[in-house]
């Protein structure tokens, strides 16, 4: 317990110490000061909830999903289902310890995650707790699920399998983790076929959902450096899966585009990224660790444009919707970019004070989940 501690500790100290440095890992950087803009477009607040009283402290992106015509969302230690289009409270339960992670679902189940290093199942209908197992560590990426299995990626470097009818555990893989990390994992994307998760040693795995073997791995950083810091090398963020193709980046380490049957790379370049990759039509988005917005050809590899003027502003992962591209950084500020070419079309002031938001999309809509337990649904006017 006492190891385990001491290695949190380490890995939160560094994530500060990386997260106030530039990519280098040598000076301070103060944020860069906005511009003034004309803005063409505004964000709207259609509705707001408090979903429970979340850690303003936490490390932890808690992601919310939608199904059908309600959205799921976990804050604290509650876990609540709430109307698409009016935000009205469908229920509401407490499941009297801290969760850790966004919320994981198919069909009728919904997943999540306890301090304690509980995974439990609950009913999409009515909140009622389905069953729950111990797991070997805790989790900060929200669990994945499909038709047979729910996976959950924890912070020992575990991606654990279970039956998702009973809890029942079906496999584990276990990925060797250097001795500073920082604080986070990568969220696992899971198919029928295969399990796809990054890890902290800077590798990408896809494993096979039958017994949990290793169908392909591929380095995405490798360690350079004298010092731990500079050695991180880390996959957190999001993945992003589409026509058979993974994106993904690592810090202090590239973005590539890799074949998700064979692990071929079909495209790759430097980059150092921890909030990993969004899709956007024919572009992908990624924010890097100077807090530069980018927009990379999803099928060729190269940059479509990138926008600088945010640097060191601590963004957020960027969000796509409505043909624009969002970002907000620590100061609450929104940003509006136009996917097109990267320019601002919209800035405003937000009543979220970190950039650690979760999100979904859904039709010309953004939901955005906030640390203190706000969840709230925009549109653009």
């Amino acid at each position: 317990m006492i190891a385990r501690a001491l290695k949190l500790f380490i890995s939160c100290l560094t994530l500060i110490v990386v997260s106030a440095c530039s990519s280098s890992g040598s000076n301070l950087s103060e944020p860069t000061a906005l511009n003034d803009i004309t803005p063409q477009l505004q964000l709207a607040e259609q509705w707001s909830v408090s979903v429970g009283k979340g850690d303003k402290k936490s490390t932890s992106v808690m992601q919310p999903v939608i199904s059908e015509n309600d959205i799921f969302a976990a804050s604290g230690q509650h876990l609540g289902s709430f109307n698409l289009e009016t935000g009205e409270v469908n229920w509401k339960i407490d499941l009297a310890e801290p969760l850790t992670a966004g919320v994981g679902h198919i069909n009728q189940q919904l997943f999540v995650a306890t301090q304690s290093g509980k995974l439990v199942a609950v009913s999409r209908a009515d909140g009622s707790v389905i069953w729950q197992v111990n797991t070997s560590s805790e989790a900060l990426a929200a669990p994945q699920a499909n038709s047979n299995i729910v996976v959950v990626q924890t912070v020992d470097g575990k991606v654990s399998a279970y039956a998702i009818e009973d809890g029942k555990f079906q496999w584990s893989y276990t990925a060797n983790l250097p001795s500073l990390t920082l604080r986070g994992t990568s969220t696992p994307l899971i198919n029928e076929r295969y399990t796809y998760a990054g890890f902290a040693s800077g590798q990408l795995v896809a494993l096979d959902n039958e017994l949990g073997g290793v169908v392909w791995q591929k380095s995405i950083g490798a360690a350079k450096g004298r010092s731990e810091i500079e050695r991180l090398v880390d996959v957190d963020g999001m993945l992003s899966l589409v026509d058979d193709v993974l994106f993904v980046t690592s810090y202090q380490g590239k973005i590539a585009a890799i074949d998700a049957l064979t692990g071929t790379t079909m495209w790759q370049h430097p980059l150092s990224s921890a909030t990993g990759t969004v899709i956007a039509g024919d572009a992908i988005l990624v924010v890097d660790a100077e807090d530069t917005v980018l927009a990379y050809d999803r099928q060729r590899g190269h940059v479509l444009w990138q926008n600088s003027d945010l640097k060191y502003r601590s963004l957020s992962a960027p969000m796509a919707f409505a043909g624009q591209a969002l970002v907000i950084d620590a100061q609450g500020y929104a940003h509006v970019l136009q996917l097109s070419n990267g320019d601002f079309v919209g800035r405003q002031k937000m009543a979220v004070k970190s950039a650690r938001l979760g999100s979904q999309r859904y039709q010309d809509n953004i939901f955005l989940l906030s640390l203190n337990g706000r969840l709230m649904r925009l549109g653009l006017k």
